[in-house]
């Protein structure tokens, strides 16, 4: 071979683009090591941080809580038994916290846990290891945590919290304190099990650790005791503004989690560290692994690539000399790409199309159509990235082309799966559904992390439920969804089941013009006080009258409603309407302007733009402007943007307007929640109340709701009291009011008049 034939030179070309294609692809391949270390440092990041919070948040809403308790319980004046069982149980079920002690003003403990010799503690406003947090926490209206310092009287390195407990003028009376076990297996940081190249490291803002789980015991006190240089803090920060391009004070304010190179400890050896700011507890949070580990990962690639660059080079000749046949075998290859889903290896929808007549004609013209999707596979995919989704996908795959081994199988997109099966016989169908998703159940061990997966299937019959592709597949969708729905695995389609697709379509069409037809009417349920069983305000119900559907429940249309934004005219509706209608009803009778009036709201209604001042603008009307309003919100609400809610309903509130929280007990609310929400009235949902006088279960879960309402200061009304046993029990266990059939189903305008002539009459 010459050296100058086109042929060579097209070999000398190829040789220096792939010399420099593999050193882009080791540096491209540098940067992605390098950028996904980074993102799985924020997310541990991000996750210590969010545990640290809320173990401190935690301990913040314990210690106010037991300590206005045992102000209370007269713990500061006096010793008694009550108050010294109660702190010793709160430390023994907590057993993070090394010990509980109620100090007042002067420093002085007056109580602490059994398992602490008070006689042995300092003066906490005089010891030089408690004065400084305790003065703070003196004067601060949140909880303020310490320097880790080595307890004497305990034996043990803590991390100081303390918040003080005020009375009703304001005045600090005492000063709860408590302490985080540094080496207990129960402390949050010991049970946070990073990964082993991962290192974390907690910083106080006056640049004192706080916490080092990289250290050994010995090494406490000389960790501890002492912070971090002044060189090495300005060396950090030059290194942060330059490769982030902020400073230490400008990352404290930007809320952000972000990543650098840097160097760790007296070795200076480097390593990619991740650092986040908390400005509620002043702590720095890093996440760090050694630069070392990084190349480490490269070297395998790097081999790898090395090794093929020069086999490519061998066999570059002989590929030119074959070049027609890898031009064959590459036109294959695009034919199967066009019609093979590249990550599964699975037919596509393309190929379905091309040869689903082919098939069918093969069948004798009777099969049943799979349709598979997976749950909640889109939260795995975000959770842990989509190269772990790919693989759970192709494992999917295998267990299909296992389990379906005589049918068509194909890969619909995402994680929709199409199984074209011969068998048509539903019971032997539903047989081998049902093995398929158990053999999806097994686990599935992917980069160490164990999943379990699960399906929903549709299934579709030809030629009973069509015969074409996009009928058949539309139909076993459908039949997939109600499957997802119910949540029993496999649903057959069915004529119902269309029907009622067809039910919940018109409902949509017919809910856009039903109030201009006048098709929605109120009806309103009275409610009553426990002891004195008078009248204290009526509840606003929505009832729908159709004249193509005749009479919709709430329960069906609501939901249609939200999820279309119907809600929202529908809501504004009602609230005018109920105003109106109970203000003619209220100007009939002179005794009843201290009753409310109550008005639920749904979640999409409330979170919608200037819902606020719509509400405002009707209840400030005039005519309405002695009307007790109260508008009824459910727990799903907080869920959805807890603080725009909470600020929305501040603004209600300051406005005059009540707020009652209805179908307590059945959704997201805690007593963290609770504590910061402007709640006017707790609503104990129907489903506790049904079998209270039968159920110890219901019973102990009504006492609980009661007690955590009591222990707040919230009313609590009881709804679905339909006998007289239901209502002697919840007026012993201290439930404030009543709502149900036993004292009166719901009414309409004109039967509410009467109630109200015959009740307030009588009364």
């Amino acid at each position: 071979m010459r050296v100058f034939s086109p042929l060579w030179r097209t070999f000398i070309f190829i040789l220096i683009a792939s010399l420099f294609s593999a050193i882009a692809m080791i540096y491209i391949e540098w940067n992605n090591i390098k950028n996904k270390a980074s993102i799985e440092l924020i997310y541990a990041n991000k996750i210590m941080t969010s545990s640290i919070q809320s173990v401190f948040h935690k301990n913040e809403v314990l210690l106010k809580i037991i300590g206005q308790q045992l102000v209370k319980l007269g713990a500061l004046t006096h010793s008694n038994s009550e108050s010294q069982k109660l702190i010793t149980n709160i430390q023994k079920n907590n057993p993070e916290l090394a010990g509980l002690g109620l100090a007042n003003p002067s420093g002085q403990l007056v109580l602490t846990s059994s398992n602490i010799d008070r006689n042995k503690l300092p003066n906490l406003f005089h010891a030089p290891e408690s004065s400084v947090t305790f003065k703070q926490a003196l004067i601060s209206n949140s909880m303020v945590i310490g320097r880790t310092y080595f307890m004497t009287a305990l034996g043990q390195w803590i991390i100081p919290m303390r918040i003080r407990i005020v009375n009703k003028k304001g005045n600090v009376v005492a000063v709860m304190t408590t302490g985080l076990k540094l080496e207990s297996a129960s402390n949050t940081w010991s049970r946070m099990h990073l990964p082993q190249n991962l290192r974390a490291l907690i910083i106080r803002k006056d640049l004192f650790p706080q916490y080092d789980p990289n250290i050994e015991t010995s090494e406490f006190t000389a960790r501890y005791t002492q912070p971090i240089k002044e060189k090495r803090a300005k060396e950090f920060e030059k290194l942060l503004e330059k490769q982030t391009g902020m400073n230490l004070a400008q990352l404290r304010t930007s809320n952000v989690t972000t990543s650098l190179i840097a160097q760790y400890g007296n070795s200076n050896l480097p390593i990619l560290t991740s650092i986040s700011y908390d400005p509620t507890n002043k702590l720095y949070t890093f996440i760090m692994t050694p630069m070392s580990n990084l190349y480490t990962k490269l070297i395998g690639p790097t081999i790898w690539l090395v090794i093929l660059l020069a086999a490519f080079i061998l066999i570059l000749y002989w590929i030119f000399q074959k070049n027609i046949r890898l031009q064959l075998n590459s036109e294959h290859t695009l034919e199967r790409q066009a019609t093979h889903d590249q990550l599964t290896g699975l037919p596509n929808r393309r190929y379905l199309l091309e040869q689903f007549h082919t098939w069918k004609n093969n069948t004798n013209r009777k099969f049943s159509v799979l349709f598979i999707d997976l749950d909640n596979f889109k939260s795995s995919n975000d959770l842990h990235g989509h190269s772990v989704g790919d693989s759970i996908l192709c494992e999917v795959a295998k267990r299909i082309e296992h389990n379906f081994q005589n049918s068509l199988n194909i890969r619909q997109g995402g994680d929709e799966f199409i199984i074209f099966h011969t068998e048509t016989n539903s019971e032997i169908l539903e047989t081998l559904c049902r093995k398929f998703l158990n053999d999806l159940t097994q686990p599935i061990i992917i980069d160490d992390i164990i999943f379990t997966i699960k399906a929903s299937i549709g299934i579709a019959a030809s030629p009973h439920d069509g015969t074409d592709v996009d009928t058949l597949l539309r139909k076993s969708d459908m039949a997939m969804y109600e499957a997802k729905r119910t949540q029993i695995g496999v649903y057959a389609f069915s004529d119902i089941l269309e029907k009622c697709q067809t039910r919940k379509a018109l409902i949509e069409t017919e809910l856009t013009h039903a109030i201009e037809k006048n098709e929605f009417f109120l009806v309103y349920q009275p409610q009553v006080d426990a002891e004195t069983q008078s009248i204290i305000g009526v509840e606003t119900l929505l009832r729908w009258e159709n004249s193509k559907l005749g009479t919709v429940g709430p329960d069906e249309f609501i939901p249609i409603a939200e999820s279309t934004g119907i809600i929202i005219n529908i809501g504004l509706y009602v609230i005018n309407t109920a105003l109106m209608e109970v203000n003619d009803v209220y100007q009939k009778f002179n005794s009843v302007k201290n009753i409310r009036l109550s008005v639920n709201v749904s979640v999409r209604q409330l979170l919608s733009n200037n819902f606020f001042e719509e509400l405002n603008k009707i209840k400030s009307k005039p005519e309405y402007s002695w009307v007790k309003l109260s508008i009824e919100i459910t727990e799903n609400l907080f869920i959805e943007d807890f603080t725009k809610a909470k600020h929305v309903l501040e603004k209600i509130q300051q406005s005059g307007i009540g707020i009652s929280l209805d179908d307590f007990g059945t959704g997201f609310s805690s007593l963290s929640v609770l504590n910061k929400l402007p709640i006017n009235e707790i609503k104990i949902d129907r489903s506790f109340v049904n079998d209270i006088t039968s159920s110890d279960q219901d019973k102990q879960l009504v006492g609980s709701i009661i007690n955590l309402a009591k222990s707040l200061n919230i009313p609590v009304l009881a709804e679905g009291v339909e006998t007289k046993e239901q209502a002697n029990f919840l007026t012993q266990n201290g439930c404030d009011l009543f709502q149900g059939y036993y004292f009166s189903k719901p009414l309409t305008k004109d039967k509410l008049i009467t109630y109200f002539s015959t009740h307030l009459e009588a009364s």
